[in-house]
């Protein structure tokens, strides 16, 4: 088994009144738990396709994922709250005026609110199959807020082995 660097752990972001979900954050480009599998073994069958697909993809957009694990229930219940975050989460990135990589939507003009950048991993919790979904929306509304807080003061952004210390651009 090959292995390879070790990147620093996502850090869990504390967002006042989330309770439909635990999120964590790096401003890494860190692939998923199970991607992260894959290429740590590059004689898995999928390594080759995995890699490729990894090293494409953009570093310059928000790499966002839903996970239910963390829920003891059955399964078509854990589908239905990660398709439940994910729809709260794009129309929360939808309403701060971003597409759903966190990129702005500029029509025209320049604007203040900046890029986002980074992993941003969602543990569904329990109070996420009996809320109801504005209150989601409204959590997940929060969640973005911070993010771009964050990325509007300066988070430390690791870009492959790049650093940067500027506050990002928008």
């Amino acid at each position: 088994m090959a292995t390879r660097a070790i990147q620093p752990m996502r850090k869990r972001l504390r967002v006042p009144g989330l309770e439909v979900c635990r999120a964590s954050y790096s401003p890494l480009y860190m692939p998923q738990f199970a991607t992260e599998a894959i290429l740590n073994d590059s004689t898995h069958v999928l390594y080759p396709q995995t890699k490729k697909r990894y090293d494409e993809r953009s570093r310059d957009t928000l790499w966002w994922n839903v996970t239910s694990n963390t829920l003891a229930i059955k399964r078509v219940m854990r589908s239905w709250a990660n398709r439940r975050l994910r729809r709260a989460m794009l129309e929360a990135l939808h309403s701060n005026g971003m597409d759903a990589e966190g990129r702005v939507v500029d029509k025209g003009g320049k604007s203040a609110k900046p890029r986002l950048r980074g992993t941003l991993t969602m543990f569904a919790q329990t109070p996420v199959l009996t809320a109801r979904f504005e209150e989601v929306k409204t959590q997940m509304n929060s969640l973005v807020s911070i993010l771009l807080r964050q990325g509007k003061y300066g988070v430390r952004v690791l870009d492959g082995f790049k650093k940067y210390d500027a506050p990002v651009k928008g």
